[in-house]
């Protein structure tokens, strides 16, 4: 039964993925990417494990890094989920939950991920000075360690699948990702003096005895004990691996089971809450005349605060990044330079996929009958009401920090001639790289464009910062910002009048790559 549901597994993901040549080459990208990581993280494991000392210490480290990620992920960012194998349609077939449990478990360990997690985890196979039995027991415990990653990754998804359905959950999942991507960031920022700090202790220390004795510490600490001779230490490093498994396992079983059973939110009394009607439109759109655009923007702005998750995410992690970077890496070239850093890391997850949150409802936007350059124009306003006021205040709080007042207008403009362009560049990106995000699973192949339209913005900012440079120095910093602004305003608008054009005059290509029972 496991291999006929390994198969169904193989077959709906690849129809999911479609036969063009986007498609297939996201996938052999990502199999390359994975594969060739996991060799070069293979290689520094077998480092670690034939120095020794320090080393072990921050093996375990690293693989507890691995382990994380792999549970808390697609928790937070269901897109992360491989959810070709729906649990919840397995339960019209007759089968038990082991039978379940057995088969998508085998479907999941045939990934881009699995395999670099199981590189990673083998590296003592291939360390120097090591017997052959110690290379046998690492391979034992890259396995074991695999299998226990993705079994505790979609045990925690079946636990919390429930749960995550619900609007709170949902928020709470969101607000959880923006932390795990800030310390990630954070962690990456601080690795010099994570690693000057590490490099005093070893993993016969406090933190290393802890840390050997968690689910992926253990697998660590495996490695060492068998490269040591310490069978004893291995076998009871392995069984807690085994036992973490074997729990998770039965809790993904038990989750299944209770589905099944119909023990569901259907039996709890349900619970009354007195409702009050949201308006269509915010206060801040009412002064606009009825239309389209009004509409759009306001349609817009329900999406990013109280439709969908993962439109939080994109107001909350980007622009944490954006003030980390800014204030880390730009501090000593101005405010104005910082300003424009923090713009650029905030504007691109909200603007360059306007109709990303309408996926298949594009088609009702057209059936409308109003024009779509309008409504192109009134989702291009929605993240403008929020950033413009992020701009604001970053600038107002930094220049606070540093003392350095008498520079903020020029660098509020800075920051507002960024968020100009990249609303610009995001319109003719929503129009030529449109991609359904309202649900999960439906952005294959559209990675390698996505960050293609990133890295152009990039570069047309960079080359409008070097424009803002020279004419500073030119004319001055006032000058130049007010220029400059207005000069990016008149080209973001250009851009969005040749996105509303091409959108009108084909709008059922947009549809196409919304709605692939359009395509």
């Amino acid at each position: 039964m496991a291999l006929v549901l390994l198969r169904l597994r193989l077959v709906i993901a690849g129809r999911s993925r479609g036969q063009s040549n986007g498609a297939r080459l996201y996938l052999a990208t990502t199999w390359v990417v994975g594969s060739i990581g996991g060799l070069m993280a293979c290689m520094f494991i077998a480092t670690l494990v034939s120095g020794g000392g320090v080393g072990d210490l921050l093996m375990l480290a690293l693989f507890a890094s691995i382990f994380i990620p792999w549970v808390v992920g697609p928790i937070v960012e269901p897109t992360l989920a491989d959810g070709v194998v729906d649990p919840q349609r397995l339960e019209q077939f007759p089968l038990t939950g082991w039978q379940q449990v057995s088969g998508l478990l085998a479907g999941a360990l045939i990934s881009p991920t699995t395999t670099f997690t199981f590189l990673f985890a083998a590296g003592g196979t291939i360390a120097i000075n090591q017997s052959f039995p110690a290379r046998l027991a690492s391979l034992l415990v890259a396995v074991a360690f695999t299998v226990m990653c993705v079994a505790v990754s979609r045990a925690a998804q079946a636990v919390l699948a429930g749960a995550l359905r619900s609007r709170r959950g949902a928020d709470i999942a969101a607000f959880s990702a923006s932390l795990m991507v800030l310390g990630i960031y954070l962690f990456a920022q601080q690795a010099r003096s994570a690693s000057a700090a590490l490099g005093g202790q070893s993993a016969t220390g406090p933190l290393g005895t802890f840390l050997g004795w968690t689910p992926p510490g253990a697998a660590g600490e495996a490695i060492s004990s068998a490269r040591d001779g310490n069978w004893l230490g291995f076998l009871l490093r392995l069984a807690v691996i085994l036992l973490t498994t074997a729990l998770a396992l039965t809790g993904w079983v038990w989750a299944l089971g209770r589905r099944v059973d119909g023990v569901t939110s259907a039996h709890r009394k349900p619970h009354r809450h007195p409702t009050v009607a949201m308006p269509l439109s915010p206060a801040l759109l009412r002064s606009l005349p009825p239309g389209p655009t009004s509409a759009a923007a306001a349609q817009q702005l329900r999406y990013f605060f109280f439709r969908s998750p993962r439109a939080i995410q994109t107001l909350i992690i980007p622009p944490v990044m954006g003030v980390v970077v800014a204030h880390a890496s730009f501090a000593d070239y101005g405010l104005a330079a910082q300003s424009a850093a923090f713009a650029a890391m905030s504007v691109v997850a909200g603007s360059f996929n306007l109709f990303g949150y309408d996926g298949p409802g594009f088609g009702y936007l057209l059936l409308g009958g109003a024009r779509m350059s309008r409504v192109l124009i009134g989702k291009a306003m929605a993240p403008l009401l929020y950033l413009v006021p992020l701009v604001v205040v970053f600038n107002l709080t930094e220049a606070l920090i540093r003392g350095t007042q008498g520079l903020v207008v020029p660098a509020i403009l800075a920051g507002t001639s960024v968020v100009a362009l990249g609303v610009g560049v995001g319109s003719l990106s929503s129009v030529f790289n449109a991609s359904d995000q309202s649900r999960v699973g439906q952005r294959h192949g559209s990675f390698l464009k996505v960050f293609a339209w990133f890295m152009g913005f990039f570069a047309f900012t960079g080359f409008g910062a070097l424009v803002w440079v020279l004419a500073d120095w030119a004319v001055g910093s006032t000058l130049t910002a007010v220029g400059l602004t207005v000069v990016s305003i008149g080209v973001s608008l250009l851009l969005l009048r040749w996105a509303g054009r091409r959108l009108e005059r084909d709008p059922y290509s947009v549809l196409a790559k919304l709605d692939q029972r359009v395509a």
